[in-house]
């Protein structure tokens, strides 16, 4: 079981992954960057997999500044990634896994509704040196069957929402893929974050606080006043 990173907070700081994609076979390299607005010193790209948490990565992959490679994933590499400040800020999450046999290749991070996407169903042995998508593939979402393709591949010209689901695919002797999550997000879900922010940040609320506190401090003053004025 992957455990989630613990972060003081979520920054604008952004994880990608090359090639973009959840699902990888043996022995393949990777590439994940971090872009973190302004200066990205003093971050690194972290994981937590199966068998040990927090890790960063001079200790499982190559690091170049603000990118880190993995030059031939195995299933170990299998986990959950992110970006971390020296301060414990993070960035967004991608999962990793790594396999052989038939996999799905899907985007590892959220679609936004108009993208164009392709679902490649691709086949290889541990040890071949190629894979393959030059097969008929069995297509699934939420476990209902939506398609079959003569080459492997499944496309959507523009995703929207209700293209978001879980989807694998099926070689017509080597069996099914692992399941791979398409999120699909939209203009609404931006604009009511912008809202939320907004929120968070309001000087109204701010000046409550102070109006609050300052009836307090008044209050107590009274108190001790009218206490002194007794004792006289």
């Amino acid at each position: 079981m992957m455990i989630a990173p613990v972060c003081l907070m979520i920054t604008a700081a952004t994880l990608s992954i090359h090639p973009g994609r959840s699902v990888f076979f043996y022995y393949e390299t990777v590439t994940l960057s971090c872009a973190v607005p302004g200066n990205f010193t003093g971050w690194t790209v972290k994981r937590n997999t199966s068998t040990r948490s927090s890790l960063s990565c001079e200790t499982w992959g190559q690091l170049n500044g603000s990118s880190c490679t993995i030059k031939g994933v195995y299933p170990s590499d299998s986990g959950v990634y992110w970006c971390e400040s020296d301060s414990g800020e993070c960035s967004n999450t991608i999962n990793i896994r790594v396999t052989t046999g038939v996999i799905l290749q899907g985007p590892a991070v959220p679609l936004t509704e108009g993208d164009s996407v392709t679902l490649n169903c691709s086949y290889k042995e541990k040890y071949a040196k190629e894979s393959t998508s030059n097969f008929n593939a069995v297509f699934y979402r939420n476990g209902t069957f939506i398609g079959n393709k003569s080459e492997g591949r499944f496309s959507f010209i523009h995703v929207s929402k209700e293209n978001e689901g879980i989807y694998k695919c099926e070689h017509p002797t080597k069996g099914q893929s692992p399941e791979i999550w398409l999120e699909v997000t939209s203009d609404d879900d931006h604009h009511h974050d912008g809202d939320d922010n907004d929120n968070t940040n309001n000087p109204v609320s701010v000046g409550a606080i102070g109006v609050i506190v300052g009836g307090v401090v008044i209050t107590v003053i009274a108190v001790i006043a009218l206490i002194a004025w007794c004792k006289f």
